[in-house]
């Protein structure tokens, strides 16, 4: 690891000024040193400069010789952005054969799967099993938590997603949580605080008609509903379908 620290180095300072040398430094690191959290640095600069496919085919390659948490986890990570469903289940699968992930990569690997090619209501499942762990990143925390959320909103249970959004709020910001404070503050008919919630939300345009949409959705305002779906479809229309049929979901599983 010693040895290695020059390379590191050396790879990690020029890779904060996005020069491609970074790359053949970071992979000698990780050759002296097979360390993972190395790897998952060199990794990283990999799929910045050449691309995610590169990325995944690097980590398999080296797995093969020094198998190592974070290198299975980020490929992972890489392949579901990709929409390589095989592959990154097959990479968490891997993952579980390791007692510990300093980087936390694991859980979130197995969240992201849940949530981009299982049926709705995995993630919120998966949600659940995650949320009394006190070792989670801040990331995969903040996910679970606001997955809950909006598992709670849609699914009427208007105190629980209360009391969930300030918790959220009382950890750090979250305009998506003001989002769903401003519809039960509506929804209570406290319109000040919905327009005060609401200022708090700063978020772009597609996200802020998304989360929108949900609350209208879960408050029963359906002409609310309705313009945001409209406009979310004006922006992104592969995100209002997929908002659509996770509003119908949720319906049908009341």
């Amino acid at each position: 690891m010693l040895l290695s620290l020059p390379f590191l180095w050396g790879g990690q300072l020029t890779g904060m000024f996005q020069v491609p040398i970074s790359i053949p430094l970071l992979r000698v690191a990780w050759w002296i040193s097979a360390d993972g959290q190395v790897g998952f640095t060199a990794l990283r600069a990999i799929n910045r400069h050449g691309g995610s496919p590169e990325a995944i085919g690097c980590a398999m390659a080296w797995m093969e010789r020094h198998p190592r948490v974070e290198l299975s986890a980020y490929a992972g990570l890489l392949a579901a952005g990709e929409g390589l469903a095989d592959i990154a289940r097959d990479m968490s699968a891997r993952c579980g054969q390791f007692a510990t992930d300093r980087l936390g990569l694991t859980e979130l690997l197995e969240f992201t799967i849940a949530k981009r090619f299982e049926p709705f209501g995995a993630a919120a499942d998966c949600a659940r099993r995650l949320e009394d762990r006190n070792d989670l990143s801040g990331t995969v925390s903040a996910m679970i938590h606001t997955e809950l959320l909006w598992d709670a909103m849609l699914g009427g249970r208007l105190t629980e997603a209360q009391r969930r959004a300030e918790f959220i709020l009382s950890v750090g910001d979250a305009p998506e949580a003001h989002v769903a404070l401003a519809a039960l503050a509506k929804y209570h008919g406290n319109e000040s605080g919905a327009s005060r919630h609401l200022d708090q939300a700063k978020l772009p345009p597609t996200e802020m008609h998304y989360y929108c949409f949900l609350s209208a959705c879960a408050i029963g305002a359906d002409e609310d509903a309705r313009e945001h779906l409209a406009a979310l479809d004006d922006h992104n229309v592969s995100l209002a379908k997929y908002a659509a049929c996770q509003v119908n979901a949720a319906r049908g599983n009341e």
